[in-house]
């Protein structure tokens, strides 16, 4: 598996494109960047998109999915609860992000805790992680994690939003990130990237 991200200055938020490296089909991880950008980054690399997965439902993560999906014919995947989340403005916020609402889409796949999407060689595990929303998953592949607004270098998501829940989320980052391999790659949907390690030691929110 391969790896490359764009990032968004207006919400610091990063896009993450995945793809296998000798068929070039290839997935987007949380389309919160501008369509130009991502149309670039996905020209860039010869990647034929055949999945948009989402982390989450909120507006920094899903700007470009419309769009995104109109262009490639990718489906959109989620967790359970994501397919509704995605859909309403009361929950994306997108209304108040965004300045109008994205509304009425849904999933073309969902995918249970601990399920596996894979594109060719590639392998990738959905871990549900509910507590920044309740429909917050990771996606991990190999040795690497793209964890959306669940954790974050020293840091972890909010859970002041609509559907979120502080002691759910400290309990996902606890029970099902931090039981991951200390050498796991953290990529965020925020800021720098990180390991597992080195969370269990240093992060500010959630002690292991």
């Amino acid at each position: 598996m391969k790896y490359t991200s764009i990032f968004y200055n207006q919400t610091n938020e990063n896009t993450y494109l995945i793809f296998d490296e000798n068929t070039k089909n290839g997935a987007v991880i949380d389309p919160g960047c501008s369509m130009e950008q991502i149309e670039k980054m996905i020209n860039d690399n010869g990647v034929k998109v055949k999945y948009i997965l989402l982390t989450h439902c909120h507006y920094d993560h899903i700007m470009s999915v419309i769009p995104l999906k109109e262009k490639t014919g990718a489906k959109i995947v989620t967790g359970d609860k994501g397919s509704i989340n995605i859909g309403d403005p009361d929950i994306n916020l997108t209304l108040h992000g965004l300045g109008h609402a994205i509304e009425g889409i849904h999933s073309d796949i969902i995918l249970h805790d601990g399920e596996s999407l894979f594109i060719d060689s590639v392998e990738i595990k959905c871990i549900y992680t509910p507590g920044h929303t309740n429909c917050g998953v990771c996606y991990y592949s190999g040795n690497d994690l793209f964890c959306g607004d669940t954790l974050f270098l020293r840091s972890c998501g909010r859970w002041d939003l609509p559907t979120g829940d502080q002691y759910t989320l400290e309990k996902s980052i606890r029970e099902k990130l931090y039981a991951l391999p200390d050498d796991t790659s953290v990529h965020c949907g925020h800021g720098d990237d990180t390991t597992i390690g080195y969370e269990k030691k240093f992060n500010f929110c959630v002690k292991a």
